[in-house]
């Protein structure tokens, strides 16, 4: 069956249409590629700045820790410290305690 006129022009027609259908398809795939592209970059800067910041608390946490067992050496200090206190004031109440009977 041949084609008529009308029928090339048709075809004509609609291969133009697909071909510019194509290059519009094109032009958006090629500015999804360049967002893509740029969301990929932003995401890479935000993996490395988050990298960082993983290293400087992971630093912080390790000062926290020398800071705690300073908090632990000094509370035993203390614990000694009021234990001395405390057998010292019994001891100058016992003293008081003999002064004062010998005083008598």
């Amino acid at each position: 069956m041949a084609m008529n006129r009308k029928e090339k022009g048709e075809i004509a027609e609609l291969k133009d249409s697909f071909e510019e259908l194509g290059r519009h398809v094109g032009v958006l795939v090629e500015g999804l590629r360049s967002e893509i592209r740029i969301v990929a970059e932003q995401y890479g800067s935000i993996v490395r700045k988050l990298e960082e910041h993983d290293g400087r608390f992971e630093e912080i946490d390790r000062r926290f820790d020398k800071v705690d067992l300073r908090f632990d050496r000094l509370d035993l200090e203390f614990s000694a410290m009021k234990t001395g206190l405390f057998d010292t004031s019994h001891r100058v109440d016992d003293h008081e305690t003999r002064i004062r009977r010998l005083e008598l």
